[in-house]
C-alpha cells in the first residue's frame, strides 16, 4: 500500500515562514524572489493582447497576427494556371461563347455538361465571373464547348512549333578604343562567330578606366569601329537591329544580329555552289581550246 504524504511537515513549516517573510520584504517591484521560490502564488503571465502597447518595436506578433491569406480587398480573385474542365467548374451557372463571339444566355452548368458528347467534347472555362461589382470582368463565368481531338491536334502543334523555333541567344563583348590591333582581331572574330550562329550580340565600345590604361585618339577610335563594321558585313545577313547609342571615342553601344546558324550557313553553301558552277564552264573552254590547238601544232 503506497504510503500518502503527510501535509504538516517541518519543511513547509519552515518555507512558510521564512519565505513568505522574505517576500513581504521585496519592494512592489521586485518580484524574482517570489517566482523563483513560490512558483504557486505568483501572479501568471498573460498572453499579450492585440491592443497591447507595450510589444516590442520589431516584434512580429502583429505582422502574424496581420497576415492576409486570401485575396485582398479591391483585387481581383486569382484564375489558376491550369484550365479548367468538365466537372472541375464549380460554379453553378455560365455562358457559352459561340463560334461567332456572341455570348448565350446563362444556363446551368450541369444542364450543358448533360448536353455534350463528353468522349468527344469538353466544356473549357474561358474567364472567371467578377466577384464585386466594382471588378471588372463578366457576371457570369464564360466558357465554349471545345472538341478533344481537335484541341490534342492544336497542343501537339503548338509545342512541334515551339521546339522548332530557334532559341535567341544573347552575347555582350566588351571592346576598348584603344585596343591592340592583334586583340581586336580576336575579339572580332569572336563576333563573327556569334553572328554566324545567330546569337544576338550586344557589343560596348569604351576607354577601360584604369590610371596607366592610355586613351584611344579620334582617328584610332574611327579605325577600331571600322574594323568592327567590316567584320561584320562578313557575316551573311548581319545587321544593326537598334540604332547607335553613345559617341565615337567614348562609350559606344550596338547592337548586331543575324539569321540563324543553319540560314547563314545555307547562304554561304549557296554562294559557294554558285561560284563553282560559275568556274566550271571557264575551266570547260579552257580545255576545249588547248584541245582545238593540239590538231593545228600537229599539222605543223
Amino acid at each position: 500500500m503506497k504510503a500518502s504524504k503527510c501535509l504538516f511537515n517541518s519543511a513547509i513549516a519552515l518555507r512558510k515562514v521564512f519565505i513568505n517573510n522574505a517576500v513581504a520584504l521585496e519592494g512592489p517591484g521586485q518580484l524574482q524572489l517570489q517566482r523563483l521560490l513560490l512558483p504557486s502564488i505568483t501572479i501568471p503571465l498573460q498572453p499579450p493582447s492585440s491592443s497591447s502597447s507595450s510589444r516590442r518595436p520589431f516584434s512580429t506578433y502583429r505582422a502574424a497576427q496581420n497576415r492576409h491569406y486570401g485575396p485582398r480587398p479591391g483585387t481581383a480573385p486569382p484564375v489558376a494556371d491550369r484550365v479548367l474542365r468538365d466537372h472541375d467548374i464549380v460554379f453553378p451557372w455560365v455562358q457559352l461563347r459561340q463560334d461567332d463571339g456572341k455570348l448565350t444566355e446563362p444556363q446551368k452548368t450541369s444542364a450543358v455538361l448533360k448536353k455534350i458528347n463528353m468522349a468527344r467534347q469538353t466544356l473549357v472555362l474561358l474567364a472567371v465571373p467578377r466577384t464585386d461589382p466594382s471588378y471588372k470582368g463578366p457576371q457570369y463565368p464564360i466558357c465554349r464547348v471545345a472538341d478533344r481531338k481537335a484541341e490534342v491536334e492544336a497542343q501537339a502543334e503548338k509545342e512541334a512549333i515551339k521546339k522548332k523555333a530557334p532559341k535567341i541567344v544573347t552575347k555582350e563583348l566588351e571592346l576598348n578604343w584603344a585596343m591592340a590591333p592583334h586583340d581586336l582581331r580576336t575579339k572580332t572574330t569572336q563576333l563573327k562567330k556569334f553572328l554566324t550562329k545567330g546569337y544576338h550580340v550586344k557589343v560596348t565600345m569604351l576607354n577601360l578606366k584604369k590610371r596607366n590604361k592610355r586613351r584611344a585618339s579620334a582617328d584610332e577610335a574611327k579605325e577600331a569601329l571600322r574594323v568592327l563594321l567590316a567584320a561584320v558585313a562578313e557575316v551573311p545577313g548581319a545587321k544593326e537591329t537598334k540604332a547607335r547609342e553613345g559617341d565615337v571615342g567614348g562609350t559606344l553601344l550596338l547592337d548586331l544580329h543575324a539569321p540563324t546558324g543553319s540560314a547563314a550557313g545555307a547562304a554561304t553553301e549557296a554562294g559557294t555552289t554558285e561560284a563553282s558552277t560559275t568556274e566550271a564552264p571557264a575551266g570547260q573552254a579552257a580545255a576545249t581550246n588547248s584541245a582545238a590547238e593540239k590538231p593545228g601544232v600537229s599539222e605543223e
